[in-house]
């Protein structure tokens, strides 16, 4: 009796000694600690600053609180560069009429600790939703910037208990990391998968790119498949690769990262803010990201590039505001397709064109620079060319887009038709596009560089999400994706 008494005493107070250690994982910084905090920016007198003893990577993470702690929450989340949650000091004040904001430095950034491990999008989803989970337990909202923003996005769609609204400021690495076109004065890719006219045009593949990611050039990057498999596979090479290097950590873990089921699970209201002069990540993300996402809006700032919270603060505030207290879903209703068409639109051997409109039938051929925007069609066909393409509706009862020998860029599409999309000898970049069809989706032949990002497929073959890059040789494409 006297041993169980015993028992039942020692295991009270490990609960109440683990108990209060849960308790405290929110330390306030004393007064040698807060001294010791060096910031680019002075942070205002009223900021409260603790330590977060975040469970994911096992260290202490930086947080700041500002406001009214009974106002609404609102958590800032960063993205890359070494200043971290200082991105965010010249709109706090202003944000904490409203809110009780909290910003933070995520492992491996700015004043927190710098964990081993992998900084991806899902790690630090998960630290967040640790910290929501001890600081509020309840659902609050969640604004993020560049990397900052996909962390964010993962957090609304893995955890959306803790989510009750989501902004996304110039997202970066969300589509499939393959999807840009490097500019032509760069080396080119070795000749396969690329139409003849770009052969001495196109992106290099090599690890000694990874330098563009810490310059935030994340979008516009693909690293060496080989590279990366070896990396994921191997915590090892990963640690000896990465050593001290946070930024290209968390930037090779964000491009690495697929966000194409997780996009699924967010219903939450959703804004969009980008900046229209992005270069880093570019406007086409935000666009598809607003095309997939069911209750969401976006706004295009004018004049702004990738940090428009500094370099167009007036208009970011504004923008900021707007979003967080419009609660109406937006019509996402897809371009109408409409009866009353013109028979045939035929561009040939032209050059920077811009179309819209209904048609019967769309033939371009041996033309560059073709931008085409609402339209819809029975049948479009691009030969020789390179065209960018959004906002697009074919209906076919035979092939609805023959590509051949070109570079097609297709962005926010629906396709509808017997034989959806015959790919020959082309580069396809497809984001945010939904294929709809009776026999096949896609058929590829000869060389060819496929990408698909945050698109659907679905045909007697296959059906669901397709998210990625394929380079099939010939025959049924459905087939080869399967594997993928």
């Amino acid at each position: 009796m006297r041993f169980t008494r015993y028992l039942f005493l020692i295991c009270l107070a490990f609960y109440i000694t683990s108990y209060a250690v849960h308790a405290q994982t929110l330390t306030p910084l004393n007064a040698k600690q807060l001294a010791q905090l060096s910031f680019s920016h002075p942070p205002s007198s009223h900021w409260q600053f603790s330590y977060f003893n975040e469970p994911v990577f096992n260290s202490n993470m930086l947080i700041l609180e500002a406001g009214d702690s009974h106002k609404p929450k609102l958590l800032l989340v960063h993205g890359l560069g070494a200043l971290a949650m200082q991105d965010w000091f010249g709109i706090i004040n202003k944000l904490t009429q409203q809110y009780h904001v909290m910003a933070i430095d995520l492992p491996g950034f700015g004043h927190s600790d710098y964990p081993k491990g992998r900084y991806s999008p899902e790690n630090y989803a998960a630290t967040l939703a640790s910290l929501i989970k001890q600081t509020d337990n309840k659902p609050i909202t969640v604004v993020g910037h560049s990397m900052g923003g996909a962390v964010s996005l993962y957090l609304a769609g893995k955890y959306p208990q803790y989510v009750k609204k989501l902004v996304l400021v110039d997202a970066a690495g969300i589509l499939q990391k393959t999807a840009f076109i490097k500019p032509i004065t760069h080396i080119p890719k070795p000749s396969s998968f690329l139409p003849t006219f770009l052969q001495t045009a196109f992106l290099k593949n090599k690890l000694a790119q990874l330098n563009d990611f810490t310059a935030g050039i994340v979008e516009e990057t693909s690293i060496n498949s080989y590279i990366t498999e070896v990396l994921h596979q191997s915590d090892g090479a990963w640690r000896l690769l990465m050593g001290e290097k946070p930024n290209m950590n968390a930037a090779l873990s964000l491009v690495e990262q697929n966000f194409s089921t997780v996009v699924q699970n967010v219903t939450m209201p959703s804004g969009i803010i980008w900046g229209k002069n992005d270069a880093i990540a570019p406007l086409r993300t935000g666009q598809v990201l607003n095309h997939v996402l069911v209750n969401s809006e976006l706004i295009v700032l004018a004049n702004s590039g990738h940090v428009p919270m500094k370099d167009n603060t007036e208009k970011f505030m504004d923008s900021l505001f707007s979003v967080l207290n419009n609660t109406a879903i937006q019509d996402k209703s897809a371009q109408p397709f409409s009866q009353l068409i013109n028979e045939t639109l035929y561009c040939e051997d032209k050059h920077t064109r811009y179309f819209s409109g209904h048609y019967d039938r769309v033939v371009i051929k041996n033309c560059s620079n073709v931008t085409i925007e609402d339209l819809s069609a029975h049948s479009i066909v691009i030969t020789d060319s390179l065209v960018k393409m959004s906002n697009v509706v074919i209906k076919s009862n035979d092939v609805a887009l023959h590509v051949e020998n070109a570079v097609v860029q297709i962005t926010n599409s629906t396709v509808t038709a017997k034989y959806g999309v015959d790919v020959i000898n082309s580069r396809f970049d497809a984001a945010g596009m939904k294929i709809n069809a009776s026999q096949y989706g896609l058929k590829a032949q000869g060389e060819n560089n496929i990408i698909f990002s945050l698109s659907e497929l679905h045909s007697p073959i296959y059906s669901g999400v397709v998210h990625g890059a394929f380079e099939p040789g010939t025959g049924l494409f459905d087939t080869v994706m399967l594997s993928h």
